[in-house]
């Protein structure tokens, strides 16, 4: 401690002004990852080539139209659009694409698009309108991953260097410009996980004020959105639900905290289901009358019936996928490691091609990627486990070892539903391995500046 005669004791700041100038950092810091993402995936947006899946969305972009009118039972929520693309990404096409001033499509467009995929229901200016959703959500998601890195880190740098990674990250960068579910789904798995590991980490410490459980609540918020956006979102409650069996297996850890944890993750979990229901009138709507014989069987059915049927259909749509595209089908579970293994982290890692081609299953000029990115991902959790344990031993929750299981298990979860070699399947493991490689590049920076900095030892003098 310096004297107070000592010049720095003057010009040391107090710890309310460090925290308010930490804060102000971080803000700043947020700001800057938000506005460089989405300037990122806007410029030349139009020039993004056109995917067939997004016209379907703009086809079905009328069902907003339905949502913010309240018409919650409207017959069209009992059809096949309804329940066969999630609802939220359609809200938001046909959000903007009213307020863009654009007319509204309606259930012939959806028909004619299932009946010939090619058909196109918008002009390219309107193209350009329904994928801004997608850039401002990816931004998203590059934000909610800085902040759950740089607290799983405890360190800014940390979480600003994976949310770049993210963002130039060629299969994240080219479903952020397109007009799907994809980045709005990751964008609130993302949320979800930097608001749980918030409350995760107060509760875990002891502190139980009001602020961990609004964190509990808004992780369920984004949770609900999630699956709202694509069903996959419901990897973001598996994660939680992981990390309350992380918090019951650290030794040490009193029961009150443990159960505190765990209620939290109670609260997530009801809140994302009344969110999903909400978003989604398919899981209510009974119109009257039904209009059709299996309008009438959709509409007595109850809510866990329906929500079945979502799982079914979705299962039902990928195993016809897999027969239709049989030479990208992946069957066995060493076949879907080894696809795991190679695009996943090759020409759908960081160091991918701009643009793939699925026909090659194993091709070195688009996976060479895959022998710097896995290693350094490898690294990467390493290190993360090893920052856990200095966690631990400074007395603080492991917040590293969470954000270590959360790429553990979205991992395993994208690995054992694989049913397909399409890039979309393996965007959830983009971002952990953004985390993690960040940590590594973090880490190897700081040990390389250490040794610069260190004084050289004192050359021997000459005998005389």
């Amino acid at each position: 401690m310096p004297e107070p005669s000592d010049p720095r004791a003057a010009t040391a700041p107090s710890p309310r002004v460090w925290s308010r100038l930490v804060a102000i950092r971080g803000t700043l810091a947020a700001l800057v990852v938000f506005a460089a993402s989405a300037a990122w995936f806007g410029v030349g947006l139009d020039r993004e080539p056109h995917f067939v899946d997004e016209s379907a969305y703009i086809a079905q972009s009328y069902y907003a139209d339905l949502y913010f009118k309240g018409d919650g039972n409207n017959p069209a929520w009992l059809t096949y659009p309804a329940y066969d693309l999630p609802p939220l990404p359609k809200y938001l096409t046909g959000g903007i694409l009213r307020a863009a001033g654009f007319a509204a499509t309606n259930p012939t467009d959806a028909q004619k698009w299932y009946e010939n995929t090619s058909y196109r229901p918008e002009s390219a200016a309107e193209l350009w309108w329904a994928r801004l959703p997608s850039v401002f959500l990816g931004a998203l998601g590059c934000l909610a991953l800085s902040a759950f890195a740089t607290r799983a880190a405890r360190d800014l740098r940390v979480g600003v260097l994976a949310a770049a990674c993210l963002a130039i990250n060629p299969l994240y960068a080219m479903h952020a410009r397109r007009a799907m579910s994809d980045v709005p789904a990751e964008a609130f798995i993302l949320l979800t996980l930097a608001a749980g590991l918030a409350s995760w980490d107060r509760l875990l410490a002891g502190r139980f004020g009001p602020r961990a459980w609004l964190e509990a609540a808004l992780a369920g918020l984004a949770a609900g959105c999630a699956a709202a956006s694509k069903l996959n979102g419901l990897l973001a409650l598996i994660v939680l639900a992981s990390w309350v069996g992380l918090a019951w297996v650290l030794p040490g850890v009193p029961l009150r905290r443990r159960c505190a944890v765990a209620a939290a993750a109670l609260i997530s979990a009801a809140i994302a289901a009344s969110a999903f229901v909400a978003l989604n009138p398919f899981m209510t709507a009974r119109p009257t009358p039904p209009a059709g014989a299996r309008r009438a069987t959709l509409g007595a059915a109850l809510l866990v019936e329906r929500f079945r049927l979502l799982i079914t259909h979705r299962l039902a749509v990928s195993r016809n996928q897999s027969e239709g595209f049989a030479d990208d089908a992946v069957g066995t579970p060493i076949e879907k490691i080894k696809v795991v293994t190679v695009q996943g982290f090759g020409r759908f890692g960081l160091f991918g091609p701009r643009a793939s081609n699925s026909v090659i299953r194993y091709d070195p000029r688009q996976d060479w990627g895959a022998a710097v990115w896995l290693p350094w991902t490898a690294l990467g959790a390493a290190w993360t486990l090893r920052r856990g344990r200095t966690q631990r031993s400074a007395g603080e929750p492991p917040t590293s070892w969470a954000a270590l299981v959360y790429a553990a298990v979205a991992l395993a979860v994208v690995t054992s539903y694989l049913p397909l070699a399409w890039d979309r399947y393996f965007l959830s493991i983009q971002a952990g391995s953004a985390l993690l490689a960040a940590g590594c590049a973090i880490a190897a920076c700081d040990w390389i500046g250490a040794r610069a900095a260190r004084p050289a030892p004192p050359s021997a003098e000459a005998p005389p």
